[in-house]
């Protein structure tokens, strides 16, 4: 009977997502990124006040933001959306294999 439990227990703890997680919402991300250049792990992206945006100086592409998410349709043709939470005044990215960065203003 502790096993599920145990199982359950390891989910929430090693998962993307955090109890205190909350989306950041669009106004505020907005304000947050906007014009910008944020760093993400120890890579920074920026997004143009035009709608561009680049990753590193290249992946460059057009950009938009909604309630806690910033999406990208890169040049190259390819496209994705990242989630981007709060956690204890501390923005956080978390793509979607799960792995969860820092994203600093």
């Amino acid at each position: 009977m502790m096993r599920p439990l145990a199982l359950t227990a390891a989910m929430l703890v090693c998962g993307s997502t955090y109890a205190a997680d909350k989306p950041v919402p669009k106004a505020e991300l907005q304000k947050l990124v906007v014009g910008k250049s944020i760093g993400i792990g120890t890579s920074t992206a920026s997004y143009s006040a035009d709608g561009r945006y680049t990753f590193n100086g290249g992946n460059s592409g057009k950009y938009r933001i909604d309630n806690g998410r910033i999406c990208v349709d890169f040049d190259a043709g390819q496209a994705r959306c990242d989630k981007i939470v709060k956690d204890a005044g501390n923005y956080y990215l978390i793509n979607a294999q799960g792995q969860r960065y820092q994203f600093r203003p």
